[in-house]
């Protein structure tokens, strides 16, 4: 097969090289090859163990790329997909989702872009395609049969051509050895070269290993045994036996990272795990020489080779480090695609502010504008901005105008590190993108009067130990080769009441193992203490300043009502090893109990509460901050620590919890239909069925930010899709508050919305496929049955219900109400802001004045008319 004539590879002869210029040509390859891999590393989104699943936007390294463009520079290498296809377009526009002047506007946004992304075809034909096509709504989106993938690898090819399955058997080789390498206490049999990085334990594997020649892949073992010892060597080595062009490097890795785009995640994670733990992981670069070590000893065997130079587009810029597809040229049909997406957006705009306009506003909560200052004065809730806090926010308002809410970052502010009793390691309990900034242990409170307490909690620990250890000898019992059969034997009448229980959904598989060893009677003693503090250098000043950014965070620094309430939030399901993703995001996947217990101790701390006082923030004697957890799959509020709770706020509290329990039963009212069920008992059932496979939408369908005066969306029904921050530029003046919600909650948000767009719109690539199949791998991941790539994204069940979709992918909305000059600081600081905007991955809208504003692609504001709301109706 032909080359281009470009420099050889590291480490081989090469005859066109003159000897005394050889070392100085390998140098600059290998300078090459660590660009081109920083390159591919940033395209390769990681992923999450299951424990700790986040959210996670896929293209956010990408997102310096618009977004047609990085669709292109996708689509060289992969049949990923960015865009629905035009049958779910057209079941939106049937059903009214947007209109025609959506779409007129659409076509009129892309012509003034600087992209010039406008679709050929006019309003009219748009239209007509629209009316006169005969589509159904598909299960998935469906894969185009013609395919604008410029790049393949050599296993895939052969397929191609030969109609094999190679591909297929090396992802299984390769996610063998990676289930093994990576297994984080499941397996009885643990890899001997754990211990070792992936590349090194893998080579010392497959060298003894006959599988794969069993399979047709002869003298594999020698093959093996004969690469270099570093994964970097050992890719310019493979690259060039496969006589890749240099220019091609970029592309060609790329291919091979997503012909297996799930352990490319993980490795991705190791990578990153390991830099913010200060140590150096080559993981991913060790994947890429494993799965290409496959492809060149396949071509080696069966003499099958591929020209690349051959798949080289003429219009592909490879004058850079980097590949660019900018001058790709886009297909009319994918123009078309992206306009009905904005249109789709664009609908949704409408309505939203419509319902968020002053005449609404106005009509709407005139009554509680006359009573703005006596709406808090018995409680106000935070919540977390998460969707699903919306609805009950709403009803919580409407059914007592004494009762305010706000929204937050679940986190509260609080960078802590939890760590439960008796555990010598925590769980980081903030966003993905933050690091704990200090311990917080869980203990047993005790109470001066007690005599016992002090031996209360090592009685506990020690009983904790002791349930652990006889639950890992039972586990071990039932997964030994020897005692697994006359186990079950032995045991099964004894578990038949957990069976029936958990078919039935009467009780949980094992209770809370967060309780093991702690009494009924001490379980409303177990809570996040303050001690340790001091010791890491957490003073009482710091405590105090902690304080005083979360009440400047929330907007209360006066007029404080005589509750308030800081509820955290988390689901409870049953067999669902995606649980963590229903569980609060910004506290790292996880509950956000730990975070609303220990910010409402802060707060009502008489010593945090004098500091905070020279600070100028007064808390008034009677205020009482209160925590509480949304349990986002039975929508109820529990509140806790309530022994600290003074007698004379006993009877309002009571009112407060009357009032929460007819709010989520509302809430509940609202919600069941969309769970397919007849009757409330129905959806608090599925909080305990181990069989079912959606006991909640969770984020499903979110589509906007709203970052506002709660007076602006006060009883306004958003239909849980809209994340929702409290803010008041008039008590910011500096625009700090502005930047961190620009920089955190709404970065967050948008990973969220990535996160469900990727999967509903590719779900082959960025979604985990069929619950019901779902195998846990190693306790840190999933598989789709016994094997296979490791399963990344939200399962199909989680978007779709078998009829329609529950998730309709469009860009997060961003609606912010501040003077655009103070948006316009925080985006000229920020270039990671600025490029989610211009490069189309994030839409905004500011309010001021009363008008919105549309940032547009080139940096400029336009007015959305008044008029808006009845576009195209």
């Amino acid at each position: 097969m032909s080359t281009i004539n470009l420099p050889k590879s590291l480490g081989m002869q090469s005859e066109k090289v003159a000897d005394n210029n050889g070392v100085s040509v390998r140098k600059s390859q290998g300078n090459h090859l660590h660009v081109v891999l920083g390159q591919v590393q940033k395209a390769v989104p990681a992923v999450w163990p299951l424990k700790d699943y986040v959210a996670i936007n896929p293209f956010a390294e990408i997102s310096d790329r618009n977004f047609l463009n990085a669709r292109n520079y996708l689509r060289l290498f992969s049949e990923t997909e960015l865009l629905m296809p035009l049958d779910y377009f057209e079941n939106l526009f049937k059903q009214g989702k947007f209109h025609s002047g959506d779409i007129q506007t659409a076509i009129e946004e892309f012509k003034g872009s600087i992209f010039n992304s406008a679709p050929e075809n006019s309003l009219d034909e748009i239209i007509q395609l629209l009316h006169d096509r005969n589509s159904v709504n598909p299960e998935a989106p469906q894969v185009h049969e013609e395919s604008d993938r410029q790049i393949y690898t050599i296993a895939e090819s052969m397929d191609r051509c030969t109609g094999s399955e190679w591909n297929s058997v090396f992802c299984e080789e390769i996610s063998k050895y990676c289930s093994a390498h990576y297994d984080d206490g499941q397996a009885s049999w643990k890899s001997p070269w754990k211990n070792l990085m992936l590349y090194q334990a893998w080579k010392s594997a497959a060298s003894i290993d006959r599988n794969i020649e069993v399979l047709g892949l002869t003298g594999f073992r020698k093959f093996v045994s004969h690469l270099p010892e570093v994964p970097e060597a050992a890719i310019l080595e493979l690259l060039k036996r496969m006589n890749v062009p240099q220019k091609m490097w970029e592309p060609v890795l790329l291919c091979y990272a997503n012909s297996i785009p799930g352990w490319s995640s993980w490795t991705r994670f190791q990578v990153d795990s390991g830099q913010r733990s200060g140590i150096e992981n080559s993981d991913l670069n060790g994947l890429l020489a494993i799965r290409m070590a496959y492809d060149v000893a396949l071509s080696d065997l069966f003499a099958f080779e591929i020209n690349w130079t051959s798949w080289i587009p003429e219009h592909l810029n490879l004058n850079s480090n980097s590949i660019e597809p900018a001058a790709l040229e886009v297909n009319n049909e994918v123009k078309l695609r992206y306009t009905l997406l904005r249109a789709a957006e664009l609908g949704y705009q409408r309505e939203l502010l419509g319902r968020l306009s002053p005449q609404a506003e106005s009509s709407e909560s005139s009554d509680q504008q006359k009573t703005g200052a006596a709406g808090q004065k018995l409680a106000q809730f935070v919540f977390c901005i998460d969707v699903r806090s919306e609805r009950i926010r709403r009803h919580l308002e409407s059914l007592s105008p004494e009762i305010g809410t706000g929204g937050f970052a679940g986190f509260f502010g609080i960078p802590l590190e939890f760590v439960p009793l008796g555990e010598a390691s925590g769980i980081s309990q903030v966003p993905v993108l933050l690091q704990p900034s200090f311990q917080v242990k869980e203990s047993l409170t005790t109470h001066s009067d007690c005599h016992t307490c002090e031996s209360a909690e090592p009685e506990a620990v020690e009983r904790k130990q002791l349930i652990r250890s006889l639950r890992a000898a039972i586990k071990t019992l039932q997964s030994s080769a020897i005692s697994c059969f006359s186990f079950v034997e032995t045991s099964g009448l004894y578990y038949v009441q957990y069976l029936i229980g958990r078919t039935f959904g009467w009780k949980s598989a094992h209770g809370n193992a967060r309780y093991d060893g702690v009494s009924s009677a001490q379980r409303k003693q177990l809570a996040p203490g303050f001690d340790g503090l001091e010791c890491q250098g957490i003073g009482l000043t710091d405590q105090a300043q902690m304080a005083s950014k979360i009440l400047h965070g929330m907007g209360l620094t006066e007029s404080f009502p005589r509750f308030v309430v800081l509820c955290g939030h988390g689901s409870q399901t049953e067999n669902n090893p995606l649980k963590a993703g229903l569980d609060c995001g910004a506290c790292g996947g996880h509950s956000g109990e730990p975070n609303a217990r220990f910010a409402a101790r802060l707060l009502n701390s008489e010593p945090i509460r004098c500091e905070l006082k020279k600070l100028g923030i007064e808390i008034p004697v009677e205020t009482q901050f209160l925590a509480g957890l949304h349990n986002t799959t039975t929508d109820t509020i529990t509140f806790m620590d309530l022994d600290e709770l003074p007698e004379s706020h006993q009877a309002e509290y009571e009112s407060i919890v009357e009032v929460c329990a007819q709010a989520s039963e509302l809430t509940r009212r609202e919600r069941f239909k969309d769970l397919s069920c007849s009757n409330v008992s129905q959806l608090l059932r599925k909080s305990n069925d181990w069989s079912e496979v959606r006991p909640e939408w969770g984020l499903a369908d979110n589509a906007s930010i709203v970052i506002a005066p709660r007076n602006l969306m006060r009883t306004i029904d958003l239909e849980g899709r809209a994340f929702l921050h409290e803010y008041d530029f008039n008590h910011d003046a500096s625009g700090e508050i502005l930047e961190s919600i620009m920089t955190a909650p709404m970065i967050v948000a948008h990973w969220i919305n990535m996160q469900y767009y990727a999967s509903t719109v590719d779900p082959k690539r960025y979604g985990s496929g069929n619950k019901t199949i779902h195998n846990v791998v190693g306790r840190f991941g999933l598989l789709s049955g016994n094997g296979g790539d490791l399963m990344t994204g939200l399962p199909w069940q989680s978007l779709h219900d078998g009829h329609d979709y529950r998730h309709h992918p469009q860009r997060l909305l961003s609606v912010i109400a501040a003077p655009k000059i103070m948006i316009d600081k925080v985006i000229q600081k920020h270039e990671n802001i600025s490029n989610l905007i211009v490069n189309g991955w994030l839409n905004l809208v500011a309010i001021e004045d009363g008008e919105y504003f549309q940032y547009s692609q080139d940096h400029t504001w336009s007015e959305i008319p008044q008029s808006y709301k009845s576009v195209g109706e």
